[in-house]
């Protein structure tokens, strides 16, 4: 598993708004991309009339999925120009975990000497593999 940690901005496709400088994690353990339940409340979500339950990193420990959001993200200063659907996760300790699904769409790579995110083709575009 290998992380880097990033500022993105996060576009809210219901409230029409950026919220800038958000605390990404980039995360190859993790396959679907989350937002915590206080990001949500700023950008806007949709509740599920249940939660569900999603399986942690750490041994014994599950969250709750109680709604998704539709967002764009702005990475290294490139906005993805796509809307993506995340999970919102109740109690989530990351702002933003960004999942290996989205990264391989997007081709976003994790250069480990300088700690970042960048993008391997520009401009980023969405590709049926």
């Amino acid at each position: 598993m290998t992380q880097v940690r990033a500022k993105v901005d996060v576009y809210s496709v219901i409230k029409r708004r950026y919220e800038r400088g958000v605390d990404a994690l980039f995360d190859t353990g993790a396959r679907s991309t989350f937002i915590s339940d206080e990001l949500a409340e700023k950008v806007g979500y949709h509740p599920y009339d249940k939660p569900r339950p999603v399986p942690l990193a750490v041994r014994e420990k599950e969250g709750e999925i109680i709604g998704w959001s539709p967002v764009m993200f702005v990475i290294e200063e490139v906005e993805i120009p796509y809307t993506t659907i995340v999970q919102v996760v109740k109690g989530l300790r990351e702002p933003v975990i960004i999942g290996t699904s989205y990264m391989e769409e997007y081709r976003i790579r994790l250069d480990l000497e300088e700690g970042k995110p960048y993008l391997e083709k520009y401009p980023p575009r969405a590709e049926l593999i």
